[in-house]
């Protein structure tokens, strides 16, 4: 049909030597005969798969009931399954020029399980029975919203599950082979925290294959139990001023890093207030605490730029950045490689 009518939502019209974009009904609303019997033939295949799904599904009828309606019963029982209602359907097809989300960004089967509940079975149960007087229905919006609805019911049916690299989810192609539709890619934020696949407005879910979420866990208890153990043998546990110190954070901040806060006290009790100014200061461009890793590669005050009025913010900050080189010897994030590059991942339909 693209090859006949531009499809699209907008046009450009020219105004005193200007271009302008203008919204544009007209072609999304153009309908024929063939575009009719495209949208008939299209909802006959999607009451024939939703069918195939419901008896997939256990549905409470049996095979060549009569009574069987592929929207109240069958969609029905599929939308509770799978949730399909919120599934989105992203055309895709580079020979349209829709812009507008309503056009672009489809949810098919949303309201579907209900008797006409959608604009292309409206279409389609009109069409049918009084094409003399419902031709305009069967339109190219309609055959649209059909296809979509067809295609993302077939993606349930294919039911295809694959392996994948984590890094490269970003890089799949979701269109299941469509030129048309994409349907959008499973959410995956940090897998890595219980490998609980994720429900989304994508049909697919993604989950590290076993083996590899075990390497992921096993690692990261290890370092944990590792920083636990520098924890707990921090003589500082038993000092009120340091424990009174974390409290007071705590009433700041949602998350504190206790780490973090026992190399801050550790330093400012190396350096206390009560010292000269100079001797602080040269005791801290001396710490350790100030030539650690973190705190050279990140920016920080010159020897030179050290005045009476920003010490102790300085080593404030150096005391946090301390706090971080330590955790970093116990909490080497090894892990992290495996989670986000190479661990292999297993998509597929929940």
């Amino acid at each position: 049909m693209a090859k006949y009518i531009f499809i699209t939502d907008e046009k450009i019209i020219n105004k005193s030597g200007r271009e302008i974009i203008e919204s544009c009904s007209s072609q999304l609303l153009t309908y024929s005969p063939h575009i009719a019997d495209l949208l008939i033939r299209c909802c006959v295949q999607i009451e024939a798969i939703s069918k195939e799904l419901y008896f997939e599904l256990n549905g409470q009828k049996k095979r060549g009931d009569s009574t069987i309606k592929f929207d109240e019963d069958c969609l029905k029982i599929i939308d509770m399954k799978w949730e399909t209602h919120n599934k989105r359907v992203l055309v895709v097809a580079p020979f349209f020029n829709l812009t507008k989300d309503e056009n672009r960004v489809l949810r098919p089967l949303k309201e579907a399980h209900k008797r006409q509940g959608t604009y292309w079975e409206k279409a389609y149960q009109a069409v049918k029975h009084d094409r003399y007087s419902c031709l305009y229905m069967g339109n190219v919006r309609a055959i649209i919203h059909a296809l979509a609805a067809l295609y993302l019911l077939n993606v349930y049916y294919r039911k295809e599950t694959w392996v994948i690299r984590y890094q490269d989810l970003d890089k799949q192609d979701f269109s299941m082979g469509s030129a048309l539709f994409s349907v959008l890619k499973p959410k995956a934020d940090q897998l890595w925290e219980g490998n609980n696949p994720i429900k989304s407005e994508s049909p697919f879910v993604v989950s590290y294959q076993d083996d590899v979420y075990k390497q992921i866990d096993n690692i990261r208890c290890k370092e944990y139990d590792d920083l636990n153990n520098y924890w707990r043998q921090q003589p500082e546990l038993q000092e009120s001023a340091f424990l009174a110190q974390l409290q007071e954070a705590s009433q700041k901040e949602q998350r504190v890093m206790q780490i973090w806060e026992l190399a801050k006290y550790r330093l400012n009790k190396a350096i206390p207030p009560t010292l000269p100014f100079a001797v602080r200061k040269e005791h801290l461009i001396k710490s350790e605490a100030w030539n650690c890793w973190i705190n050279q590669h990140n920016k920080h005050l010159e020897p030179a730029e050290i005045t009476e009025e920003n010490i102790q913010d300085e080593i404030n900050i150096v005391g946090v950045r301390w706090g971080m080189e330590i955790m970093k010897r116990y909490q080497k994030l090894e892990w992290i490689p495996i989670a986000m590059n190479s661990g292999l991942c297993r998509i597929y339909i929940p």
